[in-house]
C-alpha cells in the first residue's frame, strides 16, 4: 500500500509539474504573440525590453506638396502587475511632479482632455499638448487623439496587458498633415528621446 501511495504521489507531482510547465509556455507564447503582432522587434530589442528599458521608434517623412507624416510606436515592460502599476500611471495630474520635463499636467474627467506642457533641451520650443483619452485604470485598449496643436488630428491607441505578473504597454500613433517648420529628424529625435526618458521616470515611480 505504501508503495502504491508513493507511486501515486510521484505521478501527481509529475502531472503538476507538467501542467505548470505547459501553463508557463502558454503564457510565454501568448506574450510573444502579443509583441510580434504589434512590433516584430529584434533579439537585441527584446533584450532591452526584458531589462525594462523603453523601446521607441519614430518615423517622420516629408512628402510632395509639403505634406509631412509622423508615425510613432512605443513598447515597455513593467516589473509589477498591471493593477499595481496603474494605480500610479492613471494619476495623470501628477505627471508634472514625476517627469522632469513635464511642467504642467491636468486632466478634465468630463471632457477626457489631458493637457501637458513640455520643456526640454531637445525640443525646439516649449510645447503644450492636448490629448483626448480615457484615464487608464485597467487592462485594455485606449484610443487617443490630438485635437489641437502642431499635430492636430494625430490619432492612435495604447494597450495594457499583463503576462506572468508583469504589465506590458504598447502604443502607436499616426499623423499626416501640412509640413511643420521642424525638420523630420528633429521630430524623430525629440519624440524618441522624450518617450524613453518620460517612460523610464514613470516606470520607476510606479
Amino acid at each position: 500500500i505504501l508503495l502504491e501511495i508513493i507511486i501515486i504521489m510521484k505521478i501527481a507531482l509529475t502531472t503538476l509539474i507538467l501542467i505548470v510547465f505547459v501553463s508557463i509556455n502558454a503564457i510565454a507564447n501568448e506574450r510573444d504573440k502579443f509583441i510580434s503582432d504589434r512590433w516584430p522587434i529584434s533579439k537585441t530589442q527584446q533584450k532591452y525590453l526584458n531589462n525594462f528599458e523603453i523601446l521607441a521608434d519614430a518615423n517622420v517623412n516629408t512628402q510632395k506638396k509639403d505634406i509631412q507624416t509622423f508615425d510613432m510606436k512605443v513598447m515597455a515592460l513593467h516589473k509589477r502587475k498591471c493593477r499595481k502599476a496603474l494605480r500610479v500611471i492613471s494619476m495623470l495630474e501628477n505627471y508634472k511632479e514625476w517627469i522632469s520635463f513635464i511642467k504642467r499636467s491636468d486632466y478634465n474627467q468630463k471632457s477626457k482632455l489631458f493637457t501637458l506642457k513640455a520643456d526640454h533641451p531637445v525640443l525646439p520650443t516649449p510645447m503644450i499638448i492636448h490629448i483626448i483619452v480615457d484615464r487608464p485604470k485597467q487592462q485594455g485598449r485606449y484610443n487617443f487623439t490630438f485635437p489641437t496643436g502642431m499635430f492636430t488630428g494625430l490619432a492612435g491607441y495604447f494597450e495594457i496587458k499583463e503576462f506572468n505578473n508583469q504589465c506590458h504597454f504598447y502604443a502607436t500613433s499616426h499623423w499626416k498633415g501640412k509640413k511643420t517648420k521642424i525638420p523630420d529628424f528633429i521630430i524623430e529625435i525629440f519624440a524618441e528621446t522624450l518617450s524613453k526618458i518620460g517612460g523610464q521616470m514613470l516606470m520607476r515611480k510606479s
